[in-house]
C-alpha cells in the first residue's frame, strides 16, 4: 500500500492498481466510455483523463498505473475543458436524432453531454451517412451512432470468443463491422446480444418484434 493525493485528499492505493481503480474505490467519480472492468484497459476515449502534477499532458486514468506521491486533480478547469471538447468532437460525428433514438434517456454520451453542459454544435461536420444493417434477426447495427469506443469488439472477442466484428479501415475512415464489411447475418455472430448490453449509444440495439406479436394477438384467425 502507498499514498497519493486526489483533489487535496490523501488516498491509499494498492500496487498494480490503475489511477481509475484507486479513484473508484475511494468513491471519486470519473466518467468513462470505453473502460470495461476486469479487461485490459484500451484508453480509447480519453474521457477519463485527469491532471497529474508534474505531467505536461492529461493522463488517461483507466490505463495509467497509480504511483506513490502522485498529486491528482479530477475536476480542474483543464480537465473539464478537455472532457467537454472530447464530447463535442464525438457529437460532431454523431447523428442528431436523440428524440427518436431507442436509447434516448439511457445513453451514456447523452448523459455526459448534459453533465458537461454541451448545448450547441461547436464543431459542424458532415459525417458520412452509412446504411443501417437490419439483416440480423436479433440485432440492428447503426454505424451512424457508433463512437468507436470498442466495447462491442472487446466483448465479442475477449469475453464471448466469437470475433464477429472488429475495427475496419484506419483514421477518420475507421468503422466497426464484420469481416469484409459484410452484413451481420453472414458473419460469425451468434446473436447473444452481449454487444448490445455494452454499447453506450444506440449503435447496437435489439430488433423489436413487438408489432408482429401485437398483430398476431389481435388477429382473430390465430
Amino acid at each position: 500500500m502507498f499514498t497519493l493525493e486526489v483533489n487535496g485528499r490523501k488516498i491509499e492505493a494498492r500496487n498494480g492498481e490503475t489511477i481509475l481503480d484507486v479513484l473508484n474505490r475511494a468513491g471519486v467519480k470519473v466518467p468513462t466510455l470505453c473502460h470495461m472492468k476486469e479487461l485490459f484497459p484500451s484508453g480509447a476515449c480519453r474521457v477519463c483523463s485527469v491532471e497529474v502534477e508534474g505531467f505536461n499532458t492529461l493522463i488517461p486514468s483507466c490505463a495509467y498505473p497509480a504511483q506513490e506521491g502522485m498529486v491528482i486533480k479530477t475536476n480542474s478547469p483543464r480537465v473539464i475543458k478537455a472532457r467537454k471538447t472530447i464530447i463535442e468532437l464525438l457529437l460532431a460525428n454523431h447523428v442528431q436524432d436523440c428524440l427518436y433514438c431507442v436509447r434516448n434517456g439511457d445513453c451514456e454520451l447523452q448523459e455526459l453531454a448534459a453533465v458537461y453542459g454541451v448545448r450547441e454544435r461547436r464543431f459542424p461536420a458532415e459525417p458520412e451517412k452509412r446504411p443501417i444493417d437490419v439483416s440480423s434477426p436479433s440485432i440492428i447495427r447503426d454505424q451512424n451512432k457508433c463512437i468507436l469506443c470498442g466495447k462491442c469488439v472487446r466483448t465479442c472477442e475477449e469475453i464471448m470468443g466469437v470475433s464477429a466484428i472488429d475495427f475496419v479501415h484506419r483514421g477518420s475512415k475507421t468503422i466497426i463491422a464484420p469481416a469484409f464489411e459484410a452484413k451481420l447475418n453472414v458473419s460469425s455472430c451468434i446473436n447473444c446480444g452481449q454487444c448490445v448490453l455494452v454499447c453506450p449509444t444506440g449503435a447496437l440495439r435489439e430488433r423489436s418484434y413487438l408489432k408482429e406479436v401485437t398483430d398476431a394477438l389481435q388477429n382473430p384467425n390465430k
